[in-house]
């Protein structure tokens, strides 16, 4: 079942009309689901001390007292965003002046802002997804932090991602209105996945993670 985040998207972008209202049908197509998992639930005071400065031995942590299994039912859905407002995408356009960005992927901003297909109900994000525009940053901080070298991806690449293991990221090149999927392990151009919005919308629904999986 199609859950919005809060509200409806904003229905005054057709640009991407086409697209969007195919991605909507998908996603009514695929029910809520849910799945039956062990889930191991650790003191706070156990991870206290895991995150403290030193830490403490992965042994240690999962031989800590008081960690046990506990079975659970999670659901989970597809949560898309509602839309983002002109003032908003003009508001992140100010603070990134030298990557503008493509009028197809301002339309789909303004129908719905951030994509989460399977989405934990708990959490309302899925196992990698389209992050909201606010959370968009400059690739090389959103993959490596905000202290990373320069050479390790250069700045005119704009994360829009976002990934549970921190593994790989949709970028987008502003110059070339190309996408890419970049690998933290090796950032690079040679994963080209889309053209346009319409396109990236395709690839997010062709590589959604089943709550199966």
């Amino acid at each position: 079942m199609l859950r919005w985040a809060t509200g409806r998207p904003s229905i005054d972008y057709i640009t991407t009309r086409m697209h969007f209202t195919k991605l909507l049908e998908l996603v009514e197509s695929e029910p809520e689901q849910t799945v039956s998992r062990t889930v191991w639930i650790t003191p706070p005071e156990v991870l206290a001390r895991a995150a403290a400065s030193g830490g403490m031995l992965l042994t240690d942590l999962l031989s800590a007292p008081g960690r046990r299994a506990e079975q659970r039912e999670l659901r989970y859905r597809h949560v898309l965003g509602p839309g983002a407002s002109a003032q908003q995408i003009e508001a992140w356009q100010r603070r990134f002046p030298d990557h503008p960005l493509p009028a197809d992927l301002r339309a789909l901003l303004g129908r719905v802002n951030g994509i989460h297909l399977w989405a934990s109900s708990e959490s309302g994000r899925s196992y990698t997804g389209l992050a909201p525009l606010e959370e968009w940053d400059l690739a090389r901080i959103m993959m490596f932090g905000p202290d990373s070298d320069l050479p390790l991806l250069d700045d005119r690449y704009l994360g829009l991602s976002y990934h549970e293991d921190r593994g790989a990221y949709v970028v987008l090149d502003p110059k070339t209105s190309r996408y890419f999927l970049m690998d933290t392990a090796g950032p690079d151009t040679t994963s080209p996945i889309a053209d346009d919005a319409g396109g990236l919308l395709d690839y997010l629904w062709s590589t959604r993670r089943s709550p199966n999986r």
